[in-house]
């Protein structure tokens, strides 16, 4: 009787168990999901407290480390960092008007343009400056006048650097543009260098105001090559008051040339262009001698053949010579 029962009671329990299952699913399920992001924010708070140590870490060997900075680097005053400035002579006002009177009595006296990249420029001295011409203006100063205004960094649109007691008057240069200072040797930040300085160039022009086809070797700064200039050269003059009357004075002497000479006969322009010097008529017979020599001894002596590769160069080399000969002769 009592089995009779259970067996009334199974499908009612089965019936209970079927609903109750999705219920306890659903418990499960929400328990992983509030367990889940608690776990994930324990991760998070972890990586967070290491980074934030390595971090501390970091940002006290940079505080170690600035402290060594600060005692190794020292601070310029306002007045000391003020001195040290120089403007570039197509920045300073009175090199620029030096520069634009540089052009105009060029075109005055010799009746054209100094050059084309100058003539069509809206600024005419950073044209100048940068034009393929070395261009120089050269008066005659007290040299303590000189050194004023190469440490003030000032000279006057007239070529003035100022007024000190009586000293001897040399040639110094009062303006020189990149190609001037590539033609002495010198960068174009070392204006410096040239600028303010004595040069043998004269800073007067003699007789007449223009003065083409100019050559003249000069003396080479320290440790430079000295050098011969192929251009022209022309006066300057400024307007002054002189007995109650308006007058023209010469005040300095301009120097234009696109080439010059090393003492090698290698002739150079400005942007490193460098040509060979030319040899002369009995220097060329004699490499050609030497040269036709060369070649007998190769092919009679050593045996080699006419396809042999230091036959095939001597030969060729051989014809380049007997070329500029040839050349020098119809010239």
């Amino acid at each position: 009787e009592g089995q009779g029962n259970a067996l009334k009671l199974l499908p009612c329990c089965l019936a209970a168990f079927c609903m109750l299952l999705p219920c306890l699913l659903f418990l499960l399920c929400s328990t992983a999901s509030w367990t889940a992001p608690a776990r994930a924010s324990h991760q998070f708070l972890s990586q967070a407290r290491y980074s934030q140590g390595q971090l501390y870490k970091v940002l006290l060997l940079a505080k170690k480390r600035g402290r060594k900075g600060k005692n190794s680097v020292k601070k310029q005053s306002g007045f000391a960092w003020a001195s040290s400035f120089q403007l570039k002579p197509h920045e300073s006002s009175g090199l620029r008007v030096l520069a634009e009177t540089f052009v105009s009595a060029h075109r005055v006296h010799s009746g054209s343009h100094l050059h084309p990249e100058v003539a069509d420029a809206k600024d005419v001295p950073k044209a100048l400056w940068l034009a393929p011409v070395a261009c120089m203006i050269v008066a005659e100063q007290a040299e303590e006048q000189s050194a004023a205004a190469d440490r003030t960094g000032s000279v006057d649109e007239l070529g003035n650097a100022g007024t000190t007691q009586a000293a001897e008057l040399l040639p110094m240069c009062l303006y020189a543009n990149a190609a001037a200072l590539e033609a002495h040797g010198l960068g174009a930040d070392s204006y410096a260098e040239l600028i303010g300085k004595p040069v043998s160039l004269p800073s007067t022009l003699g007789k007449g105001k223009y003065q083409s086809e100019y050559r003249k070797k000069v003396k080479a700064l320290a440790h430079k090559e000295p050098f011969t200039i192929i251009g022209s050269r022309w006066a300057l003059e400024k307007m002054e008051v002189v007995d109650g009357k308006l007058t023209l004075r010469s005040f300095g002497t301009a120097y234009a040339f696109d080439q010059w000479q090393l003492e090698d006969g290698t002739v150079c322009k400005a942007g490193g262009v460098r040509q060979a010097p030319q040899l002369s008529a009995t220097e060329l017979i004699a490499l050609v001698e030497a040269q036709a020599a060369k070649v007998r001894q190769l092919k009679e002596i050593e045996g080699l053949g006419n396809k042999d590769a230091p036959v095939v160069e001597a030969v060729a080399e051989l014809l380049r010579l007997k070329a500029l000969q040839t050349e020098l002769q119809q010239t």
